[in-house]
């Protein structure tokens, strides 16, 4: 069989190897990201391990609901987590900045982005996050794991940028899939890429936190442990 571009999962990454504040770097193996995992792709070849032990899907619950999820199996536990709720992902969001939908994601799913960073802190690994594009919700979630370890801002919003350099077969992907999501991908968050400006006011407010990231979390009810279990498991 050929394997085509589209038979490929696109924007897949493994986030070792980032640069902590305190010294050494954050291990491979431990966390993913990528778009959207279709039926039938190819196993990748941009990580070691596959599949991921743990999947959190960020998408909405009707975008989850079009079908089982490709790589639920006895080995592979999937957890939804949804970012952006289906009326927020279904509006057009024409002019919308993606600033403001990032904004709007810390001001309305604080307590879910606590629940990602449980999963990911006790969750067997490798943890794959994704959503449709793995840009938008994907990129604010891996912002605050990274962020709560110790990676530097500036490390997080390269890792941000770069998937520009996987969008056009991120687009392809999503609008094959598009008949099934209602037309609701590719959009127009889709269409303009990773805006570093968007990632870099997230980080920008949870440094502005008193006690930055850490106690940001913490009042959205993370324990401490929660957050030594994550950063011992990405950095030690």
């Amino acid at each position: 069989m050929t394997v085509t571009d589209l038979d490929v999962l696109p924007n897949l990454r493994d986030l070792g190897g980032l640069p902590v504040a305190e010294g050494g770097r954050t291990r491979s193996g431990v966390l993913y990201r990528s778009a959207l995992p279709a039926p039938g792709d190819a196993r990748p070849t941009a990580v070691d391990e596959w599949p991921a032990r743990t999947v959190i899907d960020l998408r909405s619950p009707r975008e989850f609901a079009t079908r089982e999820h490709p790589l639920r199996s006895d080995e592979t536990v999937v957890h939804l987590i949804s970012l952006l709720s289906d009326a927020e992902v279904a509006a057009p969001n024409q002019g919308a900045r993606l600033a403001d939908i990032y904004q709007g994601i810390l001001a309305n799913a604080g307590q879910r982005l606590v629940g990602i960073l449980q999963v990911a802190a006790t969750a067997p690994g490798p943890v794959l996050l994704h959503c449709a594009a793995g840009k938008d919700r994907t990129g604010v979630a891996v912002a605050l794991l990274l962020r709560t370890a110790g990676v530097e801002p500036e490390h997080i919003v390269a890792d941000y940028e770069s998937t520009n350099e996987h969008m056009g077969a991120v687009l392809a992907r999503i609008t094959r899939f598009a008949p099934e999501l209602g037309q609701t991908h590719p959009n127009d968050r889709d269409l303009r890429g990773a805006v570093p400006e968007a990632i870099e006011g997230v980080l920008a407010r949870w440094d502005a936190h008193p006690g930055g990231v850490h106690a940001w979390l913490r009042e959205r009810g993370a324990t401490e442990e929660t957050i030594r279990l994550w950063t011992t498991r990405f950095t030690g």
